[in-house]
């Protein structure tokens, strides 16, 4: 009797272990690129089990653009100059769910996958407007903005290869095209005093489109 549970204890020990060995855990590092936000390094996570996949990777990025002009417009009595000065920042998160599906192949596994992106965009600025008149020295006026886009959601598609000791590479793409709309509000201050008013413009032909690669180690 004490042999049959034995037997059935160290059975369970073994069923429970080849079970076990059949989940995988691959953490990933590298670089997205898309033309908009330019190169950024992206984290990610794999969980596997048998030759079904689950993954999760994050991107994210910030770029600042400036301007600082000078426009001069003559007139018969004179001129006019309206110079412009400020900056805006930009603020972008991607965040990417896929399910995948793997094959032997050679000295390891390839897996395709397919899944979607989630990204959003927050951005602000500051800028500073100087409008001279032939003898005076000029009104100031400043406009400050926050403004955000939507979640955006867009389809992701990619590749993985998988060798036996555990390394491996993947690549992903996701297709962004057309204008992102954003919403927010401004605020305008001048010699009258601060007006704050919604904002809402778009984006207009910026490509989101991200290639992104990365490289993994699957426990």
């Amino acid at each position: 009797m004490k042999k049959l549970v034995l037997a059935c204890v160290l059975g369970s020990m073994f069923v429970a272990s080849a079970n076990a060995s059949e989940f995988t855990i691959n953490p990933m590092v590298g670089v997205s690129h898309n033309k908009t936000m330019s190169s950024n390094a992206v984290v990610g996570l794999e969980a596997g089990y048998d030759n079904f996949l689950v993954g999760y990777t994050y991107s994210g990025a910030e770029k600042t653009n400036g301007v600082d002009e000078r426009f001069d417009m003559v007139f018969p009595g004179g001129y006019d100059a309206l110079s412009v000065k400020g900056n805006s920042k930009h603020d972008y998160k991607a965040h990417t769910l896929y399910l995948g599906y793997q094959f032997n192949m050679g000295a390891g596994q390839l897996a395709l996958k397919a899944g979607a992106e989630l990204s959003k965009l927050k951005s602000n600025g500051v800028y500073t407007f100087d409008t001279s008149f032939p003898g005076s020295e000029g009104e100031y006026s400043e406009f400050d903005f926050r403004a955000n886009s939507n979640n955006v959601i867009k389809p992701m598609i990619g590749v993985g290869y998988y060798m036996d000791n555990g390394l491996n590479f993947n690549l992903h793409y996701t297709y962004h095209g057309g204008n992102r709309n954003m919403k927010g509000a401004g605020t305008a201050l001048d010699s009258q005093g601060a007006e704050t008013r919604s904002v809402s413009y778009a984006l207009s032909d910026k490509d989101f489109s991200t290639v992104m690669f990365t490289v993994g180690y699957r426990f």
